[in-house]
């Protein structure tokens, strides 16, 4: 299957679209408290060097309608007045930032400097919301490090399915399950095409930047949605080259062994239990205060057991004798010779099996393949009718993998590009009890999802922004069981 999405995104002084940028915006007054028009903004990126400007407007009003999440040193100039540089201002996935500033007389030489946090006060939107960011991200410690682990976190989500590759199943804030927006980099993540905002990628920790959770409130920009929203705002590249590397090991020999394990050689044994998580992230500068890279990958390799109580024939009833085949209270289960069938009105009437024994030159030679693929009996069974004779370990396995190469450059003031490629798998094994897999029912899985996404920003003038998004989305999803494709009629004999 694969998705589409191509969105064209205009805004102005009070609009804004599904995005994963911040707005910064606020009035500049004099002493007196006039406004001061044609006033000069500049913010900054301390990260990367990139400043993005604009200018006050007749009412003193300025607007910066695009700036990606991070930290900021916002510069305001004016002719006659003394410079204002204010420090260390951190803006969020989304968020609307006011900043109001009130310059001093002076040169222009002069400066005012400012430095601590801005309060993150969203008071021009009523939208309940939590952000999550990077450190936060990072420090939690997870047993699986996918991002919707830290929502499952958060006070308002409650998950009713969620492990061993599974699509996140939760209800946020009280919204009906699965009915939530998923936005990545201001781009859809989902499937909708079963009609639910099934999830189909679900990122490594390691390479979000920002993660926020709005419950409900939320403006008309997020519609298509009752049940919650959901954004993510990936790592980019910076000035410095900074990368990461991790490893995560669980394994049965630090595990005890289940209450109905298998008994084997008179101990217990424990059910298969293998799992590696591993990966790492580099990104940095291709081009100094212009073009930078992030590049991350995580693999996992996981091996879980489970333990499987069967009724299969013993090793009497593989010859045809079934002498010993009883009933839970002890009675012969009988067995009839079908060629001694006679018709007698209403009724009919047969002949029971000498012994109870079925004739080797009676058994069906079809018959007697199938029963190569049962497993022999290994333990007593639970009653006289011989049920539950056979118990072995099995294991699930999921090899996943997910890899993202994300791109930004600056062309200038007025121009930026951002591209970023990712890839996820997640397939799924059955070590079978069966002496032919084929024979197992178990199904195994094949699936695995990829997107592409293209994000032009362009500057028309200091209060309109034109922004042209194309995203890409292609998912591969099979269930199959081993016996698929294994000529199992002529191995047969049918």
């Amino acid at each position: 299957m694969i998705r589409i999405f191509l969105t064209l995104l205009a805004f102005g002084a009070m609009l804004s679209a599904q995005t994963n940028t911040a707005v910064i915006r606020g009035v500049v007054s004099d002493p007196g408290g006039a406004n001061v028009a044609s006033a000069k903004i500049a913010a900054k990126n301390n990260q990367t060097a990139i400043v993005y400007s604009a200018v006050t407007n007749d009412t003193g009003l300025y607007l910066l309608p695009d700036a990606p999440a991070g930290n900021y040193t916002i510069t305001v100039e004016h002719p006659g007045f003394r410079g204002h540089v204010r420090k260390s201002v951190t803006v969020s996935t989304g968020a609307t930032l006011a900043l109001d500033v009130k310059l001093e007389l002076g040169e222009l030489s002069q400066s005012v400097t400012v430095s601590g946090e801005v309060a993150m006060v969203q008071s021009s939107t009523s939208g309940v919301d939590q952000l999550i960011e990077s450190k936060s991200i990072a420090d939690i410690p997870l047993g699986d490090r996918r991002t919707m682990n830290v929502v499952q976190l958060s006070g308002a989500a409650v998950f009713a399915g969620y492990d061993s590759g599974q699509k996140p199943n939760f209800s946020l804030a009280g919204g009906r399950a699965q009915s939530q927006m998923f936005w990545i980099d201001g781009a859809s993540g989902q499937n909708m095409r079963l009609g639910i905002g099934q999830m189909d990628t679900d990122p490594p920790v390691e390479l979000i930047q920002e993660i926020k959770v709005l419950s409900n409130n939320y403006s008309a920009e997020f519609g298509g949605s009752n049940g919650g929203v959901i954004i993510e705002t990936t790592k980019s590249g910076t000035n410095e080259f900074h990368g990461s590397a991790l490893e995560y090991l669980r394994n049965d020999l630090m595990d005890a062994p289940g209450f109905f394990a298998p008994i084997v050689n008179g101990d217990k044994s424990k059910p298969k239990l293998r799992y590696n998580l591993f990966g790492g992230t580099i990104g940095g500068p291709i081009i100094k205060n212009k073009t930078f890279f992030f590049f991350d990958y995580e693999g996992s390799r996981r091996s879980t057991g489970f333990t499987s109580t069967l009724t299969v024939p013993t090793l009497l009833q593989r010859t045809g004798d079934f002498s010993k085949t009883t009933t839970a209270a002890g009675a012969l289960v009988a067995i009839y010779d079908p060629s001694t069938t006679v018709a007698s009105g209403a009724t009919s009437t047969r002949q029971l099996y000498s012994g109870n024994i079925i004739p080797t030159a009676k058994l069906d030679p079809v018959a007697l393949k199938i029963l190569s693929y049962y497993p022999l009996p290994n333990r007593t069974p639970d009653n006289a009718t011989g049920a539950n004779n056979f118990r072995a370990n099995g294991a699930n396995t999921v090899v996943h993998d997910f890899w993202s190469i994300k791109g930004d450059h600056n062309f200038g003031p007025k121009d930026r590009l951002t591209g970023r490629y990712m890839f996820n798998r997640d397939n799924t094994n059955i070590l079978s009890v069966f002496p032919d897999k084929g024979a197992d029912t178990n199904a195994f899985n094949i699936a695995n999802q990829k997107s592409a996404l293209g994000d032009w920003i362009h500057t028309i003038n200091p209060t309109t922004v034109n922004e042209f998004r194309v995203n890409i989305a292609r998912r591969v999803a099979h269930a199959l069981t081993a016996g698929v494709g294994g000529d199992y009629p002529t191995k047969l004999g049918l």
